[in-house]
């Protein structure tokens, strides 16, 4: 028995970096099934480079291990327009950066009990992620190491789950990392990371402290005028004292944010299921009743906040061009594509044994040296000896691209915003990549526009009756 294709409609998109975009869509099923999703998708122009979309991959069967209610599930991967494609559980809500940024805009201090449930939820997250075994019961050792606000998501509900496994290290990866090579968010590394020593999941909770200590100080911790002092600022690790900035904030919870901020690896937290416990303890002795309610309510401020400054959507005509051309397909489980659908060389599956050397990937981009959407001119001018980019996400500072935005030079354009990837119908090389079937679709837009124009001349008298 023939299996049907999986299709995903992609409804907005949501983010967009210089390696990857997001979109929210929606599965279709048979009778009617539909479900709400989100999609990454690498860039179309990185689908041609094999490390990197062997670093993807690894991201795609590596999260899909995961199970819990404070990690984002992954679904499906499958490939559409050129380029791969993750399928994830859609998270309706706002991302940690978001959310701390609108109640600092509203001139209020994050609720402290709040910033500590948070914390305390995150490394719910990651102590399931730092223990998770494989089916005989060996440690898959998996350590996210780009733990920062964006990556923590929070539903309207005030659900807390940890997105974006991309540079995650784990002894069941096909792409292995080197000491040396400094990987994530530079304001979020650990002095560890970022003296490229190897990791453990004490990077995470190095991470975890700083994400608590700046909601605590509505400040930034780590942050210098370019990726190399912020770099310099992370192996000093020299933390002010949390209660100086934020008087609020209760001696127990300094000792704890001091104690996951700590240098010494052997002074830090070994695990984060001891740090999570140690916040529990706070929580309990703080006094202050503090729930899912309360983080939800903070998180639809946000939401209201943000629908209120969206840009404007696209016309009707545009949202029927994109619907025909943003389609996705599963990939099977031999990594080829369901029966029916379109592929070209450029996406062909890839597999683990057909690389060499692939810790060079970077270098196979030529990151430093094209410039394309998320190039960053300042990270480029550094020394290569100093630093290798090596973050899969790149969406930290990505604002939404409102519709109306003109496509960027080099980039392959994509619908209002999203969790995934796609482009969109003004750009030449998706409406060839489409084929026909885009061709067909522009071709009933451009009558549907003219029959409605010729109406409204007839009805205004423009045209003589």
């Amino acid at each position: 028995m023939t299996e049907a294709a999986q299709r995903y409609r992609v409804i907005e998109k949501l983010e967009s970096g210089g390696m990857a975009e997001v979109f929210r869509a929606e599965s279709e099923g048979l009778q009617g099934f539909r479900k709400q999703v989100a999609i990454k998708r690498v860039l179309p122009h990185l689908s041609e480079k094999k490390k990197f979309i062997s670093m993807f991959l690894d991201e795609a069967r590596l999260s899909a291990q995961l199970s819990h209610s404070n990690c984002v599930q992954v679904f499906d991967i499958g490939v559409g327009d050129n380029a791969f494609f993750i399928v994830m559980e859609f998270v309706d809500g706002a991302n940690l950066k978001s959310i701390a940024e609108s109640v600092k805009k509203q001139g209020k201090d994050f609720p402290v009990a709040a910033a500590a449930w948070i914390a305390h939820e995150i490394c719910k997250g990651l102590t399931y992620a730092h223990e998770l075994t494989d089916q005989s019961g060996v440690p898959l050792q998996i350590v996210h190491r780009d733990m920062s606000p964006p990556n923590v998501l929070i539903t309207k509900f005030g659900e807390v789950k940890i997105v974006d496994f991309g540079l995650a290290k784990a002894s069941s990866q096909l792409e292995r990392s080197e000491p040396g090579i400094i990987k994530g968010k530079f304001s979020y590394l650990s002095p560890e990371a970022a003296m490229g020593q190897e990791v453990d999941s004490r990077t995470d909770v190095f991470a975890v402290g700083i994400i608590l200590w700046e909601l605590l100080a509505s400040q930034r911790l780590f942050l210098g005028d370019t990726d190399f002092q912020t770099v310099k600022k992370v192996q000093v690790a020299q933390v002010p004292p949390i209660s100086q900035i934020n008087r609020k904030v209760p001696p127990e919870l300094e000792r704890i944010v001091n104690k996951a901020l700590a240098k010494d690896l052997h002074a830090r937290y070994a695990t984060a299921r001891e740090l999570g416990q140690d916040l529990v303890r706070f929580m309990f002795t703080f006094g202050q009743p503090i729930s899912g309610y309360d983080i939800a309510t903070i998180v639809q401020g946000t939401m209201r906040e943000k629908q209120r400054v969206r840009q404007p959507q696209g016309s009707i005509i545009d949202k029927l061009i994109e619907e025909a051309l943003f389609e996705f397909t599963s990939l099977k489980e031999d990594g080829q594509p369901e029966s029916g659908s379109p592929i070209s060389a450029a996406s062909a599956p890839l597999f683990g044994d057909s690389f060499v050397d692939p810790t060079n990937w970077a270098k196979e981009i030529s990151i430093n040296e094209v410039k394309r959407p998320g190039y960053d001119p300042v990270r480029a001018s550094l020394p290569p000896e100093v630093f290798e980019q090596g973050n899969l996400s790149a969406l930290e500072d990505a604002e939404p691209l409102p519709a109306s935005a003109p496509p960027s030079a080099g980039a392959v354009p994509a619908p209002p915003s999203s969790r995934a990837a796609v482009a969109p119908a003004s750009s030449k090389g998706t409406a060839a990549a489409a084929g026909g079937k885009s061709g067909a679709a522009i071709g009933v837009a451009v009558v549907i526009a003219l029959v409605m124009a010729a109406g409204a001349a007839w009805f205004t008298g423009f045209i003589p009756h």
